[in-house]
């Protein structure tokens, strides 16, 4: 095989050091490789950072800007397949794509390459083509975790690394069987252990399971790097402990932007909220044993009935402005069926001064940037959020309500950050070279130009030239060249069962709260 990239989902070097965990071979390609920090998007979650990779373009461009999508009756639901931008698996012939997030009902412009999809797919039957099912290992593998072994740690981490050897079986096979130009392989699992950290209030604990998890993931990498002759090793973003989360409904609540639909009757589960925020606003202490039971239900039923009950209950046609997720702002303008706001651009504007200037109580600013679209993207389209919060380290805007009363309350959990991994290694790529600036929409344009392959004109990013050996030889195709991507249709029944499927996904991940 010419060139391997393989995803290690939501890896960074901060859980690496923080953890003290050796990883030989990802180490051995971050410190003798040419490596660098690679930098997601707005925002810096699965699907819009892996189609991102995948089409070479901003979530903006490609419309994927968070891991839900809000429609024009204010209902929200899992994203869908991007189905209008060429994609990696139509530029690369004879390629190889497994475990690929957001490219479901995709199919392959290229000659000789094969996909597998991720996620948004519904089942193994819905993710894996029929040519790829004949594969031997295709019977053990597993395209998603089992959220009831979280209650046993040992018995979930036990789980997810099978899966993770599975994931190699299968990838390993297939790269033997098809002998690829090109591959590509995902392991999801260090993303779906960096979310079940928050469950443990021990590092301790926390680093022992971490360990265990990157150990198999490390011998998996390196078994599949000795098939290929250059090895890309990348993330979609990072994680990192959060210290501190941040209310912005809250603010805009108070502010008079956000209508409260809530009618005052309390369930039971509405009851527990509000006796919680009253003890977190009188106690830190139980405020922290109450937080630490939270995070050990939150994959539950019932802990999913407290995340619904412990967030506002917006009243959209009323409201000017919320939040939908992960600092992404919308106002209520003319895309939606009940529209309060006159003069958008200026709204947008002030949201973005307003919340640029919220501090925690020692004056600390909560947000790194705050951003209208059009700083945000290079061709935001018209779904784009409004203002692009993007959060200071440490930091989660998160949708449920303050239980302290601030904007800002105390919390000690593990979630996304933007920076990730690229490490390189092969005869294409410099030993040792820093490489810097690096941004996933640049990972397309620069895995073509290591092939040999001309660009898209319509990529947003740009070569890692620092990354490589000698300076690749870089053309752009002409824009009538540029591959027509392939959709296989899904009946409305297929549809809404993959939606189902991801749904519950989303929800386990805490990717809808």
């Amino acid at each position: 095989m010419e060139l391997l990239v393989i995803g290690l989902d939501g890896l960074s070097t901060n859980m690496i050091d923080r953890f003290g965990i050796e990883p030989e071979y990802i180490e051995s390609v971050l410190r003798d490789g040419a490596s660098g920090d690679l930098m997601s998007v707005d925002t810096p979650t699965t699907l819009p950072a892996w189609t991102s990779f995948a089409t070479g373009k901003d979530p903006g461009s490609h419309g994927l800007t968070n891991m839900i999508q809000q429609h024009s009756n204010y209902e929200s639901s899992p994203l869908t397949t991007n189905e209008t931008d060429a994609a990696a698996y139509d530029f690369v012939e004879d390629g190889m794509f497994v475990n690929l997030p957001a490219s479901v009902g995709r199919t392959p412009t290229a000659a000789g390459t094969h996909l597998v999809s991720a996620m948004l797919a519904e089942d193994e039957a819905d993710a894996v083509p029929a040519e790829l099912q004949e594969l031997e290992a295709f019977q053990d593998y597993i395209l998603d975790h089992d959220k009831a072994l979280k209650k046993d740690p040992d018995a979930y981490f036990d789980h997810v690394c099978e899966i993770t050897r599975a994931r190699r079986a299968f990838a390993r096979e297939a790269f033997e069987t098809y002998d690829p130009r090109f591959g590509f392989v995902l392991f999801s699992t260090p993303d779906w252990a960096g979310h079940l950290l928050s469950n443990f209030s021990d590092d301790d604990v926390r680093g022992r399971y971490y360990d265990q998890l990157l150990s198999v993931v490390d011998e998996c990498t390196a078994d599949l790097a000795e098939l290929a002759d250059n090895v890309v090793l990348m993330s979609d973003h990072g994680f990192e402990r959060k210290h501190t989360n941040v209310h912005i409904n809250d603010y805009l609540h108070d502010e008079g932007y956000l209508a409260d639909a809530d009618d005052g009757d309390l369930s039971a589960t509405g009851t527990a909220v509000e006796v919680a925020k009253f003890v977190g606003k009188h106690s830190d202490f139980l405020y922290e044993k109450i937080r630490q039971v939270y995070n050990y239900i939150i994959a539950t039923d019932v802990g999913q009935s407290l995340q619904d009950a412990a967030r506002l209950d917006i009243d959209y046609e009323n409201s000017t402005a919320w939040q939908l997720r992960y600092g992404c702002v919308f106002v209520n303008d003319e895309r939606f069926d009940h529209p309060t706001v006159d003069d958008p651009d200026a709204l947008r504007r002030t949201l973005r001064d307003e919340l640029a200037a919220l501090t925690d109580e020692d004056g600390d600013a909560l947000f790194r940037d705050v951003l209208l679209p059009e700083e945000a993207y290079a061709d935001p389209g018209a779904d784009a959020p409004d203002v692009i919060a993007r959060p200071a380290p440490g930091c989660y805007p998160t949708r449920l309500e303050s239980p302290t009363g601030g904007y800002a309350s105390p919390t000690n959990n593990y979630n996304h950050r933007y920076r990730g991994i690229f490490a390189a290694t092969g005869p294409l790529f410099e030993d040792g070279a820093d490489v810097e600036d690096a941004s996933i929409v640049d990972v397309l344009p620069t895995l073509l130009a290591a092939l040999g392959e001309p660009l898209s004109p319509e990529f947003d990013g740009r070569v890692l030239e620092d990354a490589f050996a000698d300076p690749p030889s870089v053309s752009t195709m002409d824009a009538d060249a540029v591959p027509t991507p392939r959709v296989r249709g899904a009946s409305d029944d297929d549809q809404a069962a993959r939606d189902d499927a991801v749904q519950d996904r989303l929800e386990d991940l805490g990717y809808l709260e």
